[in-house]
């Protein structure tokens, strides 16, 4: 009998304790919306800059690309970059420069967005793309 009251509480404190107090619930919408603020922010920044990435893959893969001026380069690149809604740089500010193995394309930018009060999430791109196939 004694085994069975026993087991009986167990029970019962079992089932009064489900569910998540008031303040556990706030924390968790708090940390949800959090991470959601920044998905809001930084997924576009990387969505723009695959965008470049690829625009300048498919300029690679242009069979008259040894043929082009960089000022055709450029004017190439740009038009693909108005067509994809790339706002944050410009063809023109991508270097183009010779090399021994071929032209490369130096790709300096800063895309910078606000989180919300003075904190900011930057993203920073350098890197160097060589333009031969």
């Amino acid at each position: 009998m004694m085994i069975r009251a026993s087991q009986l509480s167990k029970r019962e404190r079992a089932d009064r304790q489900r569910g998540m107090t008031v303040i556990g619930m706030l924390l968790l919408i708090v940390a949800i919306a959090f991470v959601a603020l920044v998905g809001m922010k930084v997924i576009p920044m990387y969505i723009q800059y695959y965008s470049i990435k690829s625009t300048i893959e498919s300029i690679r893969k242009e069979p008259q690309l040894a043929q082009m001026s960089t000022l055709d380069i450029q004017n190439a690149i740009q038009k693909r970059f108005d067509i994809g809604y790339v706002n944050n740089i410009n063809a023109r500010d991508l270097k183009i420069r010779n090399e021994r193995n071929g032209r490369v394309i130096d790709l300096v930018y800063n895309d910078e967005r606000e989180l919300f009060y003075k904190l900011f999430v930057v993203l920073k791109v350098n890197e160097a793309v060589p333009l031969n196939p």
